[in-house]
């Protein structure tokens, strides 16, 4: 993608643009919501198949490779290889990496399962600092990469972040190679080396579906964890970042941290509770709203008019308003009521014929949110449940999902939801009050039954 650089020249400005451009030519696969993502580029396979001729990758015995989606084809044909794969926990929130090794005489369909981020939570064996494996190859996804080798991610650091841990353990060193998969269209002519820190890490090789590019001058790699890059929240959020500061600090390595007033993540941990301040600030003005048992002697409270109660009407019965009606009124009304309720009927029966392929539950629910707000949340990622279970007054929702299954795919076929999971992962609705983080737990949830269904719609 040859073009003019942006106006602002930034990191968030060559992410956008990319963005942009692939979202426009439509050269993403699901989910097509690819802002703030690693996209899903079209090609994937086609490049993982390419990737896998390099001699570097046929020499690797263990092989580190990123979590999201487009990479998901790389770690199937490194386990069908009979290679042993390591890939980050997500945000690194429980931990670091989950090893994978081939399983012998696992069919191509089972190696896909495991390669997927759910066979990877079920199969894969959580590492700890204390791991002494040894990485041979990094394979990272990107947003947009320069052929000089300086790329650009999401712009959450992790990967850099990952590859500075790999650093201080010693899993890696600064001579193991790193690959990027990518689109075409994704290799931009030039980054400005000024908008990369010491920490960025870069590529030496960048795979494409139509080409192989090796970096000329390989760039430096960070040397380890950059402690005064961090912040202290961010610490709190990574268990596994605190124990290496313990370990370091124990070491009599001294720690200084990043100023808390410079941190990104949290200015925006700051905006988010204003926002945060400002709702509670309103749901407490209509709370404490003047009534009538506030009310003083005089029916005023600091100036504030009373509040009498509402004059009750009086409505005539149904039976009594049919009788006042002419003979023909409420025979066409009778006729009417009659049809609605088969209309009613027959819904009810084609809704009870629906078939549910499957169900999510999602929880940590803000007491703030309301359930238009998950509505946007799952428009903007591509997530179309069939119906969805509303209880955010116990701060969880049910997702059902039905007609997913191919017709003319035998009936033992399982449903693939793996994208659809993955598309939910880091789900932010609000507030949360149970979790720093606010991000929304999903896990599978077993059919809730009609019966269930009509019970708390009705509630």
């Amino acid at each position: 993608m040859t073009e003019n650089l942006p106006e602002e020249v930034t990191k968030s400005s060559f992410r956008r643009k990319v963005w942009d451009y692939m979202m426009k030519n439509e050269l993403v696969n699901f989910p097509v919501n690819i802002y703030k993502r690693i996209p899903n580029f079209k090609g994937a396979t086609e490049t993982a198949q390419r990737l896998i001729e390099l001699d570097e990758f046929k020499r690797a015995r263990v092989i580190k490779i990123n979590p999201d989606k487009p990479q998901e084809p790389v770690r199937f044909l490194a386990l069908e290889m009979n290679k042993e794969i390591i890939v980050p926990i997500p945000r690194l929130r429980t931990g670091l990496f989950l090893h994978v090794t081939p399983v012998a005489g696992a069919t191509k369909e089972q190696l896909k399962t495991l390669a997927s981020m759910r066979g990877l939570e079920q199969a894969g064996k959580s590492l700890g600092l204390d791991s002494h494996i040894k990485v041979d190859l990094v394979v990272l996804g990107s947003v947009c990469v320069s052929r000089d080798g300086y790329r650009l991610g999401k712009g959450e650091g992790f990967a850099d972040l990952e590859f500075a841990m790999m650093m201080r353990m010693g899993t890696i060193t600064k001579n193991t190679i790193v690959v990027t998969t990518v689109h075409d269209c994704q290799i931009v002519d030039y980054l400005p080396p000024q908008l990369f820190k010491e920490y960025d890490v870069p590529v030496d090789i960048i795979v494409t579906p139509t080409q192989i590019i090796y970096v000329e001058s390989r760039l430096k790699k960070p040397s380890g964890i950059l402690w005064h890059m961090l912040s202290e929240r961010k610490l709190k959020t990574m268990q596994v970042l605190q124990q290496l500061k313990e370990m370091d600090e124990k070491n009599g390595k001294i720690v200084v941290l990043k100023e808390v007033n410079s941190d990104v993540e949290t200015r925006q941990y700051i905006k988010n509770r204003i926002k945060y301040s400002k709702n509670k600030k309103r749901f407490n003005t209509k709370r404490d709203a003047p009534n009538t048992e506030n009310m003083m002697e005089g029916g005023k409270n600091k100036g504030e008019k009373p509040r009498f109660p509402r004059r009750r009407t009086y409505k005539k019965p149904k039976a009594e308003e049919e009788n006042d009606l002419p003979n023909a009124e409420v025979q066409t009304k009778t006729e009417n009521n009659t049809k609605n309720a088969s209309r009613r009927r027959k819904n009810l029966r084609a809704r009870m014929k629906t078939h549910i392929d499957f169900s999510l539950k999602l929880s940590n629910i803000s007491s703030g949110v309301r359930v238009r707000d998950l509505k946007n949340a799952l428009l903007m990622r591509g997530v179309k449940p069939s119906e969805i279970i509303w209880q955010g007054y116990r701060g969880i929702c049910y997702l059902h999902f039905s007609k997913l299954r191919n017709e003319a795919a035998p009936p033992d076929q399982p449903v693939q939801v793996d994208s659809i999971v993955a598309n939910l992962q880091q789900l932010r609705i609000g507030e949360s009050v149970n979790d720093e983080e606010g991000f929304i737990y999903v896990e599978p949830a077993k059919p809730i039954s009609r019966i269930e269904v009509t019970d708390v719609t009705t509630v």
